[in-house]
């Protein structure tokens, strides 16, 4: 297969139905030129006309006898042995400095006939992905249940209205985690309320405020994650636990559920929130009640019997994880953590890989009294944090390798002046860069780490309620 480096083909090669949101309008590229790409010159040629809103964004994958290729942008191939050809338009995700957009594709015909001495012609038409290319942020309030921000907002920054909302209601919503899976769809934990939503791309797009799926509990949900394999993952705080939902049972959720069974258990006597998979398929958990964060080994998840329960495989341990709240890694596999409590907390993948992890090799505090929520890394290795208010704060990977946190980056302020908490991007990118200076640290740096917090163990503070004395 040949490769394109301006796009990223995330799912397998597959045509996909016609999404009902919208399609922008497409632009048809010009043709790029004419490929021997077969073994039998001039016999036959097929012409593949993409049509994207994004230049050279499409993936169109051609395969028949003795050809397989991939086309970004219109081309005509020739040199094709006659007879049958499948065409599939795969997403992909375009390429963004910040936040990167998906395109969905349909094709006029899945099956090609390609005959001697004749030219056949096949269109490949893109669009936006609903919701993608795009943070979404979600809020405490009764304006909003979540907002996406543009890259193009992201870069300007200040105070912006959001390019797209969900959820609109006049009812008290405390939207605390948010995750896509691969299909785009938004989940997200509504930690008072105490349920769980499904948004679809479609609803994403049309800012629908009835979820495809809603979940009651009486656990209060807060992390949410989805694996590799599609399996579902939250973390309850009032519960002490985090539970796996299998891929195929939520595949066919639909409506209204109470407490759905679990595929399996891991306790986490830490009073869980935010949860995130490392690089190698391992969980993380973030604790608030206690100062930890737990892991869940890949393997020991593999090896749990369906409907078990397992415990955590490892922590780590430190003052400066006091009401540890978001949690996400980066690309060289460093943990990165924000707490309730205002730090943001590091650790290198050289740490977490070693037998004792000792401190955080980093530990800092803002200018002003944040307290971090839900925490994400950017197309450029920024991490984008919520804080309670109605801000998400940017940090760059230098002042991450510097250790210099007084003043963020950059700062986005909600319009619609709502608390800030759940972050999620879509799309997430698994293979984030960040400032290398930080992944080869060996351990605490002075200058990377501030004075260490009050821990606040058994005090009755809860989630978000800004009670950090």
């Amino acid at each position: 297969m040949s490769h394109n480096p301006e796009v990223e083909i995330f799912m397998e090669l597959r045509s996909f139905v016609r999404p009902a949101a919208a399609l922008l309008a497409a632009v048809s590229i010009t043709a790029c030129g004419n490929r021997e790409v077969g073994t039998d010159p001039g016999s036959a040629a097929l012409e593949v006309i993409v049509n994207t809103p994004i230049s050279r964004a499409g993936a169109v994958a051609i395969e028949g006898a003795a050809a397989h290729t991939v086309v970004a942008a219109t081309d005509t191939l020739r040199g094709l042995v006659p007879g049958p050809y499948t065409v599939r338009a795969a997403n992909v995700a375009a390429a963004d400095s910040l936040v990167s957009p998906v395109l969905w594709g349909v094709v006029s015909a899945n099956a090609v006939m390609v005959s001697a001495d004749t030219l056949k012609s096949v269109t490949a038409t893109y669009a936006i992905r609903g919701g993608s290319g795009a943070l979404w942020v979600g809020k405490w309030g009764s304006v909003n249940l979540a907002e996406g921000f543009t890259s193009s907002q992201l870069a300007s920054a200040g105070t912006i209205a959001a390019a797209d909302t969900i959820g609109t209601s006049a009812a008290s919503l405390t939207i605390s985690g948010a995750a896509f899976d691969s299909a785009g769809n938004m989940w997200v934990t509504d930690y008072i309320n105490q349920q769980i939503m499904k948004f679809s791309p479609a609803q994403l797009a049309s800012g629908a405020s009835t979820p495809l799926v809603t979940i009651a509990t009486n656990k209060e949900p807060w992390g949410v994650a989805v694996d590799d394999s599609g399996n579902l993952w939250v973390a309850y705080y009032n519960g002490n636990n985090v539970l796996e939902y299998a891929a195929s049972d939520v595949q066919s959720w639909s409506g209204a559920l109470t407490d759905p069974a679990p595929l399996l258990t891991v306790t986490s006597p830490n009073g869980p929130l935010g949860l995130a998979f490392d690089g190698e398929g391992s969980l993380w958990i973030a604790g608030f009640d206690v100062p930890l964060t737990y892991k869940a080994a890949a393997n020991a998840i593999h090896a749990a019997t369906a409907g078990g329960t397992i415990a955590p495989t490892d922590s780590l341990e430190s003052p400066y994880l006091d009401h540890g709240s978001g949690i996400a890694f980066d690309r060289t596999g460093n943990l990165w953590e924000g707490t309730e409590s205002g730090y943001i907390v590091g650790y290198t993948s050289s740490q977490l890989g070693a037998s004792s992890h000792g401190g955080p090799s980093f530990a800092q505090q803002t200018g002003a009294a944040f307290s971090f929520d839900g925490i994400a890394l950017d197309n450029s290795g920024n991490l984008w944090a919520a804080t309670e208010s109605a801000d998400v704060v940017m940090f760059s990977p230098s002042q991450l390798a510097s250790g210099d946190l007084t003043v963020p980056a950059r700062t986005l302020t909600a319009g619609s002046g709502e608390k800030t908490f759940g972050l999620a991007f879509n799309t997430h990118d698994a293979a984030l860069p960040i400032s290398p200076a930080f992944g080869r640290l060996g351990g605490g740096s002075a200058r990377l780490r501030a004075a260490p917090p009050v821990v606040h163990v058994g005090d009755g503070s809860r989630p978000g309620a800004l009670r950090h004395r």
